[in-house]
């Protein structure tokens, strides 16, 4: 099998294309005068690039109604089967400079609950595989323990019913049968899935889903081989101070080894708790968040090298909403937006700051301190829902933006950076939370039906790897937003979410490698990719087949040994 380009897909010569016309634009916006068409909270917005050039976008390709394309995306989001593993790969092809070390991806992978329940509803399985000291290459996946997929494996069937459903009623029957026929009240009658990330910090690997507690994992690697990878602990709370649950996405400080999160509770006060972990995996700091009134759905936030950078985006949960039967939570177009920025180390105190309406942020790429202008820039994927709704069953792209937070003033500039519609945004990651020069994203494909689930009713997948500039480069002729690189597979194979790696010994930014797992719809077989960097459009250096498939999941990390 050869994994490279398909000819239907933009070449490489496209997006050169595209991004010398930008470059034109933006130059004709300098000679006008042009620093930056930045848009404050209150103004409607204007798409613009670096220096004001008009962003044209893109979207997801809409498949719905066409068989073949239909049955693909069905075949990516359809459930892996089982467990196996560890496995050697022989004849594995590992590139010069690859790292040792073990890349984990978790994802929803409903054992019982096809057909039956939201796809963010499925427990969660975690793909791993290993480069070990021998050279060897070993891959494994398993579910994770929690209690409720315990309870269903005992009773060899679905016990649990899913949540995640636009009808209050049905949701609300849903959440008292899991309190009343399945212990679940300790977690507001949802089933404890966590199926969403996994990070390691402190010499712990945990696996993450918002709405709960997190899972410790436990990982035994020998110089040749994999030895154990299971479910060590269902309800992991820090030595007891964890008080609530543990958002998906906290992020780890690479200079201090600090680990800073967040969680949240929509239903009751407090709604927010922001936590700071030290290196060793001890909790040091922990506060309720003010200044927030009403309970939000928050996924993700950014750390700088000093401050945090939270969410309160109009993402509501309402009682009324059940009234009306409808989900709890909805997006609420017109009300208020803020990020809040609280400094690091101890500090009890959180600055609001009012930013422009009607969009959301599920994943953030990186954010720094800018130490030119004394303002705190956030960097993330934005997207803006049509109307107001329920927002897990309709497709909203996502493109990456521009906040400069600027401290003691509430001033807010923001920006359009790129048109290109994506998601799973990444930077290498000993660069999160300082200035960094390249983001890599998916970019949005194919978007169809999906007949197999009763939520949601379509499926976006990706087939494309784009490398972003995050910074003008004057002397190289970039500018922020530029895609500067990509990655388009074959017809039939589809990408999850990229993940960094930097090479041995590196001494650039972007002197490493992108990887993910994909799996070919056409041909039924999974890879795990190995990309360089610096040159995405040149394919995978390495596709080393897994012995199963991989379907769709969301977030991984990387652990070197």
């Amino acid at each position: 099998m050869v994994i490279g380009r398909s000819a239907t897909r933009p070449t490489r010569a496209g997006w050169k294309t595209e991004r010398s016309r930008r470059r034109s634009a933006r130059a004709g916006a300098r000679r006008e005068g042009g620093r930056r068409d930045a848009t404050s909270s209150t103004s409607a917005p204007t798409p613009t690039s670096g220096s004001g050039a008009v962003v044209e976008v893109t979207r997801a390709k809409d498949v719905r109604g066409v068989r073949d394309l239909e049955e693909q995306i069905e075949y990516v989001f359809d459930p892996t089967r089982g467990e196996t593993g560890p496995v050697h790969l022989e004849g594995a092809i590992v590139p010069l400079g690859f790292p040792k070390g073990t890349y984990l991806r978790n994802g929803p992978n409903s054992k019982f609950g096809v057909g039956k329940e939201h796809y963010f509803d499925g427990d969660g399985m975690i793909h791993g595989i290993t480069f070990l000291e021998s050279g060897g290459v070993c891959y494994y996946n398993r579910w994770i323990e929690t209690k409720g997929l315990a309870m269903e494996n005992e009773a060899g069937r679905k016990l649990f019913r899913g949540i995640l459903v636009n009808n209050g009623l049905e949701m609300l029957s849903g959440v008292l049968h899991n309190i009343l026929f399945n212990d679940a009240l300790s977690t507001n009658g949802t089933k404890d899935t966590t199926n969403t990330a996994v990070v390691c910090h402190g010499g712990r690997i945990l696996a993450l889903m918002e709405a709960q507690k997190p899972a410790l994992m436990e990982l035994k690697v020998t110089r040749d081989s994999v030895h154990v990878f299971r479910t060590k602990a269902k309800d992991f709370n820090f030595n007891g101070e964890l008080g609530g649950n543990m958002c998906a996405h906290p992020k780890v400080d690479p200079h201090t080894g600090d680990m800073i999160f967040f969680s949240y509770n929509m239903t009751s006060e407090p709604h927010m708790v922001y936590t700071e972990v030290d290196r060793a995996g001890e909790v040091r700091h922990t506060m309720a968040v003010d200044g927030l009134s009403r309970g939000v759905m928050s996924h993700d936030m950014a750390i700088t090298s000093t401050r945090a950078v939270l969410f309160d985006l109009p993402v509501e949960f309402s009682v009324a909403n059940i009234a009306r039967n409808e989900f709890p939570v909805q997006f609420q177009k017109e009300a208020r937006a803020r990020l809040g920025v609280v400094e690091r180390g101890g500090s009890r105190d959180v600055e609001w700051f009012e930013v422009q309406r009607g969009g959301n942020v599920f994943h953030t790429v990186n954010a720094f301190d800018d130490e030119r202008t004394g303002e705190v820039v956030l960097q993330a994927m934005r997207s803006e829902p049509e109307r107001s709704g329920y927002i897990f069953n309709d497709y909203s792209p996502s493109y990456l933006h521009e906040w400069r937070l600027t401290p003691g003033t509430g001033r807010v500039e923001e920006r359009r950076m790129c048109g290109l519609a994506g998601e799973f945004p990444c930077v290498n990651p000993n660069y999160v939370g300082r200035r960094a020069k390249f983001a890599y994203q998916v970019v949005d494909s194919l978007l169809g039906n999906l007949k197999q689930w009763t939520y949601p009713p379509i499926g976006v997948v990706y087939a494309s790897f784009a490398k972003v500039a995050l910074l003008d480069d004057e002397v190289a002729g970039i500018s922020a937003g530029d895609v500067l690189d990509c990655y388009e597979a074959e017809e039939g194979l589809f990408l999850g979410e990229p993940q960094f790696v930097p090479r041995e010994s590196a001494e650039e930014e972007d002197d490493g490698f992108v990887v993910t797992f994909a799996t070919n719809a056409v041909e039924d077989r999974s890879y795990f990719l190995i990309l360089d960097a610096k040159d995405l459009a040149a394919g995978p250096m390495s596709a080393i087949e897994v012995p199963q498939k991989v379907a769709s999941g969301l977030h991984g990390t990387w652990i070197p040994l």
